[in-house]
């Protein structure tokens, strides 16, 4: 039996809050559908991040509705869990649940599995870093008690089933900034963990989860925090049959995406290289996107933006920044996609570090993500009220979670000496 694995769909979002981008995410979802349907693929999972934002708008909507019908109408039965960008921060329920009661998708659970032929399926919905002991781990030691049990009530004749785990996070063997759980979190018993959330394209068998496979997709355009580059996208072709032990997989490529294309240009060759660049530019049958990163010495940034100008026609979106050498002039120009430097890692560093307490630095975290998440809300004045109201619903359940910890840290620092100073009042009643 095949399945189609696609994650990190991201409906919705339009790059640099281009329309053109908006629409170039439609088409590469669409030819993922058809692609799967080409394939004769027997289901489809959806792993998260369906949407960009959790409340979406009309034409995102509209168009994974008719995705969903087409299946539907190919009887390929279409599966999903939600990722971080599908979750409203005001408990409201979650978009992609209409399509459930709608009949044209169902709902992944962890404790009631999707039988499909010789095939249970289960799902958990993205949890975040600060709640990951009480959402994902407990809940995980539990599910391999169920699986076991699964195996009896769905089995027939003996005939051994195939178990699929989807979720939403990131592993830390993959990325450790990024990462919320490791591989030894996971519950063994399963033989493909079709996961979402890293928008690169992973597969990975662990001999601590009994050599069961881990794969991400990858998203299927760039993200909104990822840098311009040649990377190819695309979906997982996943073969569970039941004659055979091992899963295979087979990673589809999307060939109708916008090309986006970086480059490194001297200073002093801008002119001659910029030829190069609008010939291959219209070489494309969409317009591409273009980095242009510029070193040299002497620069006049002036001199740049006049000769830039030559890449109008030719691009529907291009971007410079300088990447080493003088400026006559330090304003005017972009860091957007400068290379060798990752925010979120850094940022991570800098909690730790600052805050000496991985369960504050994923708070932390998480605060912050959720700010990001919600970033195109268009009342600031709602957004602060609901931000308000989420940040103590937050704060409440970190404290949920890591009371014990408190609790012990309070032990522990009534018998030694604490590492945070007493303020202490002078006689003139300054705070010191």
């Amino acid at each position: 039996m095949l399945i189609s694995h696609i994650s990190d769909v991201h409906l919705g979002y339009a790059q640099f809050n281009l329309q053109e981008r908006e629409e170039d995410l439609y088409e590469v979802f669409e030819e993922s559908i058809e692609k799967s349907i080409n394939e004769h693929v027997k289901a489809v999972i959806l792993a998260g991040d369906i949407f960009h934002n959790p409340k979406p708008n009309g034409a995102s909507i509209v168009r994974l509705a008719r995705e969903l019908k087409k299946l539907k109408e190919k009887s390929i039965s279409v599966f999903f869990i939600l990722g971080e960008h599908d979750i409203s921060r005001s408990n409201d329920v979650p978009f992609p649940y209409l399509f459930h009661n709608l009949g044209l998708a169902r709902r992944l659970k962890p404790d009631s599995p999707i039988k499909i032929d010789d095939v249970l399926i289960y799902g958990f919905n993205k949890e975040r870093r600060s709640n990951i002991d009480n959402g994902l781990i407990k809940p995980f030691k539990m599910l391999e008690s169920t699986v076991k049990s699964d195996e009896l009530k769905y089995s027939i004749e003996s005939k051994k089933l195939k178990k699929i785990l989807v979720l939403h996070q990131g592993l830390n063997d993959f990325n450790k900034f990024a990462g919320e759980i490791s591989s030894s979190d996971l519950p063994v018993g399963f033989d493909y963990y079709a996961m979402g959330h890293y928008h690169d394209h992973i597969e990975k068998c662990f001999s601590n989860i009994n050599n069961g496979l881990v794969a991400y997709p990858g998203s299927i355009d760039l993200g909104h925090n990822e840098p311009i580059s040649k990377v190819e996208k695309g979906f997982l072709i996943v073969d569970i049959s039941d004659n055979s032990t091992t899963v295979h997989t087979h990673w589809i490529k999307l060939d109708k995406r916008r090309p986006q294309l970086p480059y490194h240009v001297d200073y002093h060759d801008l002119g001659d290289r910029l030829s190069y660049i609008i010939q291959e530019c219209q070489s494309y049958s969409k317009k591409p996107i273009i980095d242009i990163q510029i070193s040299g010495t002497k620069i006049d940034q002036k001199i740049i933006s006049r000769q830039l100008l030559r890449l109008a026609n030719s691009t529907l979106y291009y971007n410079w920044n300088i990447t080493e050498g003088e400026l006559s002039d330090v304003s005017g120009y972009s860091y957007d996609g400068a290379e060798g430097f990752d925010m979120d890692k850094e940022m991570s560093k800098l909690i730790q570090k600052s805050l000496d307490s991985k369960p504050l630095s994923d708070l932390s975290l998480d605060l912050i993500q959720s700010f990001n998440d919600d970033s195109d809300s268009s009342s600031n004045e709602l957004l602060d009220k609901n931000k308000r109201k989420q940040i103590a619903n937050f704060l409440w359940k970190f404290y949920e979670n890591n009371k014990s910890l408190y609790m012990n840290q309070n032990l522990d620092n009534s018998t030694s000496q604490s590492k945070i100073p007493v303020s202490k009042k002078d006689s003139k009643g300054e705070i010191h």
